[in-house]
Formats: C-alpha cells, structure tokens, sequence
C-alpha cells in the first residue's frame, strides 16, 4: 500500500474579496504532477482543474480563487493606472466575464497518491 504524498506549492498571489489573484500559468504549473489540488479544506481532482483553467487564460487577465465551502473560480482584469507620480496595477471585472463552482470532492480519483496543497505567497 502506498502513503499518500502532500506536495506544497506556493504560487504568487495577491489577496482581494476573501479570495487570491493568481496568475493562470502559475496556477497550471503548481498543480502539475498532482492527482488532487487542495485548497485550504477543499479537494478537488487536480487534472480536471488544471483543464479548465488553461481554457480561461486570457491576455491581460488573471484569476480570483475562492473557497468557502466551495471552490470558486473566475477571471479578473488586470488594469494599470496611471496617475501623475505613479503607476499602480489594479483589478476589475472584464465585460465577458467566466466563472465556474467546483464542490468538494469533485473529480477526486478513488485511489489518490499526490496530493498538491495550493498555499499563495503574498505579492505585495
């Protein structure tokens, strides 16, 4: 019998609305080689996850992940603002905007070995 593996990986994010920005090629790369992605409590089949996140990279907008009792995903605009002194990069909702809602346990394989724990560094 094999002991389960827990890989940490810890992509850069940013906190806003009680979720994390994260970019989509970093997320792809922290969930590669894992069979389960947790997200704090939530698990969810990491090669499902990893599927539809690469048809949600779009140029100029990155991701906002939420979990609560959920996980939720959606794609955010990247948006540089300029005032007279400095250049400041904010977030807002793009027009077309896609979302989806995984619960939990969903797409877990029943006989799990990797199990890749989502942690974000704070990017400040």
């Amino acid at each position: 019998m094999q002991k389960e593996k827990r890989i940490v990986r810890r992509p850069w994010g940013r906190k806003k609305k009680d979720g994390w920005i994260i970019q989509p090629d970093e997320l792809l790369t922290a969930l590669k080689g894992g069979e389960i992605a947790e997200f704090g409590d939530l698990h969810v089949g990491a090669s499902q996850l990893s599927k539809l996140i690469a048809l949600m990279r779009f140029p100029d907008q990155e991701l906002l992940i939420t979990s609560n009792g959920h996980l939720e995903v959606q794609n955010i605009e990247r948006y540089i603002k300029r005032t007279p002194t400095n250049i400041r990069t904010t977030f807002r909702q793009p027009r077309l905007k896609h979302s989806f809602r995984v619960d939990n346990k969903a797409w877990v394989p029943k006989k799990a070995t990797i199990t890749v724990v989502i942690k974000p560094r704070k990017f400040t």
